[in-house]
């Protein structure tokens, strides 16, 4: 079995393992139903989604028959870098200024700043994938899971 393969299988298992652990500790807390979710449930279906994965990984390794793309080098090349740490930048930035600026400015400017591409520069493509994410996501947390969000500068929302 090739390097790569072993690689991909290893890393499957490693991903459905920690899926399970996830999942595992959800269970310590009330799971609730589909319409009333408990405490649990976001961890438990998060746990489920990372387990999935893992298993999709193992069985894409396993059953796949041409050959493996090698990589030259263990070490990322610069561009990938680049794109690693600012992406580590934004992520860092959107949990410090989610208490300041609230959930749904902090979660806009950290969805545009992701979604951004560099070399097209589509400013409306990325600004509207942006809002839309995060008012998506503040529907499913704040109006379906009934979670306290950080206001922030906008008091009223």
């Amino acid at each position: 079995m090739a390097v790569e393969k072993k690689t991909g299988i290893s890393e499957g298992i490693f991903w459905a393992a920690i899926g399970v652990l996830i999942c595992l500790l959800a269970l310590r807390f009330d799971l609730g139903s589909f319409h009333a979710p408990g405490a649990g449930f976001l961890a438990f279906l998060a746990g489920s989604f990372i387990g999935l994965m893992g298993l999709v990984m193992i069985a894409s390794k396993l059953f796949s028959s041409g050959k493996m793309p090698t990589q030259t080098s263990a070490l990322p090349s610069s561009g990938e870098r680049r794109r690693l740490i600012y992406t580590m930048v934004v992520l860092i930035l959107y949990a410090v200024l989610m208490d300041p600026l609230g959930f749904i400015v902090s979660t806009t400017l950290a969805m545009f700043g992701l979604f951004f591409d560099w070399q097209t520069r589509n400013w409306f493509w990325s600004g509207f994938f942006a809002v839309a994410t995060s008012l998506a996501s503040y529907l499913v947390f704040e109006a379906w899971l009934r979670c306290q969000l950080p206001r922030g500068i906008l008091p009223w929302w």
